[in-house]
């Protein structure tokens, strides 16, 4: 039973991954500068910590389209640390993400539809494929520079406004 359970484990990642490759999307399907033109991240983000006191604030670029999800961050040599990528879905899932083909470390904050922080994974791995859940449904990701999540002292229950 135990070694079932493993090999479906393994073939459910492994099925993940083929969609995911499956599904890759370049830079000139949605704009070769989507990523990489600071007049892009327009949209500002405010993070409120439990007393309702604005704790950061980001440019962040909207990423809405499936094309423009699948692309992220990826292939981007830096961020200024006033910057990030929000991620919106349609509707709240149980949200996966890596960072294949991304050349910085990141913190995602994932964010359910009331706008609460409900999880947050800090300093992940450039390039690897590990899968990075949310663990809970969600609504949106935010991906901001490694260690910004431990200097501005980012929680779970924390607030968001993005505008």
């Amino acid at each position: 039973m135990k070694l079932e359970i493993n090999f479906l484990k393994i073939l459910f990642k492994a099925t993940i991954i083929i969609l995911l490759l499956a599904s890759k999307v370049s830079a000139n399907e949605i704009g070769i500068d989507f990523n990489n033109e600071l007049q892009n991240y327009n949209s500002k983000l405010t993070i409120f910590n439990k007393k309702n006191n604005q704790i950061a604030e980001f440019k962040v670029l909207k990423a809405v389209t499936r094309e423009e999800k699948s692309y992220g961050l990826m292939n981007l040599a830096k961020l200024d640390s006033k910057y990030g990528m929000i991620f919106i879905f349609p509707e709240s899932t149980i949200i996966d993400m890596w960072m294949k083909n991304t050349y910085i470390p990141l913190d995602m904050i994932f964010i359910d539809e009331n706008n609460q922080i409900i999880n947050i994974q800090e300093n992940t791995k450039p390039h690897s494929l590990e899968i990075i859940s949310s663990g809970e449904k969600a609504i949106k990701v935010l991906e901001i520079n490694a260690n910004l999540v431990d200097k501005f002292n980012i929680e779970i229950g924390h607030k968001v406004n993005l505008q």
